[in-house]
């Protein structure tokens, strides 16, 4: 599942709620991230979907589907959200062009054809075609064969296609704090509003081309304040899951409810 890569960063997301101590009872949570058909026809038009464990629900405080929150502190608008523990279902990847930076994400993409079809790319007023994106790629990091891209892949899809028609990914949370009562809640973020272009590594080829730039990365507080990052055309999962007794697999939410 490509939404590992992000692990590290969604690390620090909970920090302030579940930072790791011996005496606490920690687990993975295995389930399944479902959007509907009726919403995604084609699962690359599907930002990074943002999972966390929460101690409440409250569909009110926001007028939308959101979980409860802590007071609110400081320059905060909300307070915070308090996770419990988290993943995502696809991660940033810097695709080797500056501009696409913050516009793609691992476990969307078969082919490099495909990735260009949805994103493209123009240099000197002439599209980027799959041949100049490997050379490119080649270049950058040193691949050298397609099975070495970290973004394409038929292997590393995130989601297929069930028989109903919606889209279904598998998620696990590692090592996470997984109380009986909290709530699982999620976010797809389509238009990439939790991407910095100024986060993540520096350019991998200064020393060759001498420019300085960032390959873009998420925020660090997206589980702790994932109001801050939703917008009109997101998606939020309308109805919580609660977490049983016992239970660390099995489940399955549904990120079904449009923002306006």
């Amino acid at each position: 599942m490509s939404g590992r890569i992000l692990l590290c960063c969604l690390a620090v997301l909970v920090c302030s709620s579940a930072c790791y101590e011996e005496q606490i009872d920690q687990r993975n949570l295995d389930g399944e991230i479902v959007l509907p058909g009726d919403l995604v026809s084609d699962p690359r038009d599907a930002g990074i979907i943002y999972l966390g464990i929460y101690e409440g629900y409250d569909p009110d405080q926001l007028g939308y589907p959101y979980p409860s929150t802590g007071p609110r502190v400081g320059d905060n608008p909300i307070g915070d959200a308090l996770p419990y523990g988290g993943t995502s279902v696809g991660a940033y990847t810097y695709a080797c062009y500056r501009a696409l930076r913050c516009q793609v994400i691992s476990g969307r993409y078969q082919s490099l054809e495909s990735l260009l079809e949805t994103n493209p790319v123009e240099l000197e007023e002439e599209l980027v075609d799959a041949e100049d994106l490997y050379d490119q790629c080649s270049w950058y990091y040193g691949w050298n064969n397609l099975s070495e891209f970290s973004f394409i892949g038929t292997g590393q899809m995130d989601f297929v296609q069930d028989s109903a028609g919606d889209w279904v990914a598998p998620f696990r949370a590692w090592h996470t704090r997984i109380p009986s009562g909290a709530v699982l809640w999620a976010f797809a973020d389509n238009d990439f509003t939790t991407c910095s272009p100024d986060q993540g590594p520096v350019n991998r080829r200064r020393s060759q081309d001498d420019q300085y730039f960032r390959e873009g990365s998420n925020f660090n507080d997206i589980l702790n304040f994932p109001d801050k990052y939703i917008t009109e055309g997101d998606f939020v999962s309308g109805g919580d899951v609660v977490i049983e007794p016992g239970q660390t697999s099995g489940y399955s939410l549904r990120v079904d409810y449009r923002m306006e």
